[in-house]
């Protein structure tokens, strides 16, 4: 019986270890800097949409969870607090970029000159389409040209 305790009481420390290894590992992984990251793809904002909107299946793989450099005209920007949310190349078939909040601290003045209108580039991180905003990319960081 004392021999079968020793054995339970050592797998249940193995598993109490793992478990608390593997806690801490996914918590203080390092995050994705996707400012420093190299761009997967670049294009414009209207090509990036055509070709979600011809086949959706096919460039989920193709660009989700990628890191998307995209040029385009500003067709709405709103602005609340720290979340800025710029969406390119048509209001009804655009992509939809949140800008982190990084990027808006170390660009203030640039943002608060930008409007409807003006061409910019972004990258960021493609998280897919939606059906309401078109093209979803969140992180984004302007690129300077």
């Amino acid at each position: 019986m004392k021999k079968n305790l020793k054995i339970f009481l050592i797998v249940v420390a193995i598993g109490i270890v793992t478990g608390v290894s593997t806690v801490y590992y996914v918590f203080n992984k390092p995050h994705r800097n996707v400012e420093k990251e190299a761009p997967m793809y670049t294009m414009e904002a209207k090509a990036l949409y055509q070709e979600y909107s011809d086949n959706e299946e096919a460039s989920n793989p193709k660009f989700a969870d990628k890191i998307i450099q995209v040029s385009g005209t500003i067709v709405e920007f709103t602005k609340d607090g720290y979340q800025i949310s710029v969406v390119l190349n048509d209001g009804m078939e655009g992509v939809s970029c949140a800008l982190d909040s990084v990027t808006i601290e170390n660009n203030k003045p640039f943002i608060d000159a930008l409007k409807v209108g003006d061409d910019i580039t972004l990258k960021g991180k493609c998280d897919g389409f939606d059906m309401i905003m078109g093209v979803v990319l969140t992180r984004c960081f302007i690129v300077k040209s």
